[in-house]
């Protein structure tokens, strides 16, 4: 997601490039597909290509992801998210 906010739009083997580890295209377009089926990407034909872009405001999957991740690893708590951020060996 990262890379199509920062490019505002891409193709898969943009993308593909710009990742570390560089996988494989099939794996990158698995993935755009899931954030697709998700409706977090969008993406529009141009010619044989395909063109991803967000389909979100970049605020509204930050602050969706800080949800998932206070509520899957805190139990939805905030405060033991910050305690853990502040001493991260407690």
């Amino acid at each position: 997601m990262d890379i199509l906010y920062t490019l505002g739009q891409a193709t898969g083997p943009e993308v593909q490039e710009r990742l570390p580890d560089t996988p494989s295209y099939s794996t990158v377009r698995t993935i755009l597909r899931i954030l697709e089926t998700k409706g977090h990407v969008r993406h529009v034909e141009d010619g044989v290509r395909y063109v991803y872009l967000p389909a979100v405001e970049r605020e509204t999957a930050r602050k969706s992801a800080i949800h998932r991740l206070v509520s899957t690893f805190f139990d939805g708590s905030a405060k033991a998210a910050a305690v853990a951020l502040l001493d991260p060996a407690g």
